[in-house]
């Protein structure tokens, strides 16, 4: 019987330990995927791991994935490895999950009740519509922070409306993310000549493609980069500043590509 009890006392502190681990898993996950930079989440999953007390606690997190590992001369070693395929840039998200984190490392939640909140967290995302509106703003705003007049901003707010479309065909069709941008750009750029051409009104061509082509330049891509190069971790900033130098190319190609069409410039 007292071995009975010793074995299921056994079993309950390692499903402790898987859930801790997955915890500390899907913390990171969710800061990878909304745009973290890599020290951070690795800081976050090795704080939330050492709450365990076992003699190793390792992660290893690059932009496109992670390796974690819970280890102890008293247990079996549990690795989790995790791919992540695609990211965006939700800074909200990162805050909480340092707040979840904060809270569960000094004790204030369970571990239950910590990854019962990251899962809430994980699922919570901006409507669509939320997302739409904020990028028909977002190009509105920066073609008149840019200095352009009233009316750039409306072709901008236009353009961004194109924009919205075309990310939206380009998820459905299912191009890549290179493929997506150049095409987006490029339509920027048609919708920008278009709206410049109308009769009657004066609309600054370069205002609403500088404007609207805003939403899609990888800012954050490029903080992260510089961050992760000054912490030392080189590959992780080296892969950042080759993602967002990636991107910025797909823009400069759309858009040429567009105002080549439209005779904006001279092949």
């Amino acid at each position: 019987m007292k071995i009975k009890r010793v074995g299921i006392a056994k079993m309950e502190q390692i499903t402790d330990y898987k859930l801790l681990l997955d915890t500390a898993v899907l913390a990171g996950q969710i800061m990878l995927r909304n745009g973290a930079e890599i020290y951070r989440v690795e800081d976050t999953i090795h704080r939330i791991l050492k709450v365990s007390s076992l003699k190793t606690t390792e992660a290893y997190v690059t932009t496109t994935g992670m390796i974690v590992t819970l280890d102890d001369p008293q247990i079996d070693s549990l690795t989790v490895i995790r791919r992540i395929a695609d990211r965006e840039t939700n800074l909200n998200k990162i805050t909480l999950v340092n707040t979840i984190s904060r809270r569960f490392c000094a004790g204030e939640i369970t571990l239950k009740e910590a990854f019962h909140d990251l899962k809430h967290l994980e699922s919570r995302e901006y409507s669509q519509k939320v997302l739409d509106l904020s990028t028909i703003v977002v190009a509105s705003a920066f073609a008149l922070l840019l200095g352009g007049t009233a009316m750039d901003a409306l072709g901008a707010a236009i353009d961004g409306a194109l924009l919205v479309l075309v990310l939206k065909l380009g998820i459905k069709i299912g191009f890549n993310p290179f493929f997506k941008d150049v095409a987006a750009s490029a339509v920027i750029a048609v919708g920008a000549i278009l709206l410049s051409r109308i009769p009657f009104t004066v609309m600054n061509m370069d205002m609403i493609i500088i404007g609207t082509i805003m939403p899609l330049v990888p800012g954050a891509a490029i903080t992260n980069a510089i961050r992760d190069t000054l912490q030392g971790d080189y590959v992780a900033g080296g892969a950042k500043a080759l993602e967002a130098f990636v991107k910025a190319v797909a823009i400069v190609i759309g858009v040429a590509f567009g105002m080549i069409i439209m005779g904006g410039v001279k092949a």
